[in-house]
């Protein structure tokens, strides 16, 4: 196993005790845990992002700013917010 490999193991136990399900680190498998890999979440899937986004940022929670943004978890939760934001965006520009 290489560093990475092994670095996302061990925060796979972490998220899962944090309160991700096995369906939320697989997609985060499927997204190579790449944040720019994460795509907008469908109107369905607006619970699930705010959940996951939650649980990333639960398990971050005690480090300090510098290390949390060195973080996986703060790169993809950071993304998660974003997209959120984004569609958040995108239906009010619809309302108007």
């Amino acid at each position: 196993m290489t560093d990475q490999s092994t670095e996302i193991e061990s925060l796979k136990t972490r998220l899962a005790k944090a309160g991700l399900t096995g369906d939320d680190l697989k997609l985060f498998d499927s997204l190579e845990w790449r944040d720019v890999n994460l795509p907008p979440p469908a109107p369905g899937e607006v619970e699930s992002y705010k959940r996951r986004e939650a649980a990333l940022n639960a398990d971050i929670a005690k480090l300090g700013v510098p290390e949390k943004g060195a973080t996986l978890q703060s790169k993809l939760a950071a993304a998660i917010g974003a997209r959120l934001a984004d569609l958040r965006d995108q239906l009010a520009s619809e309302e108007d």
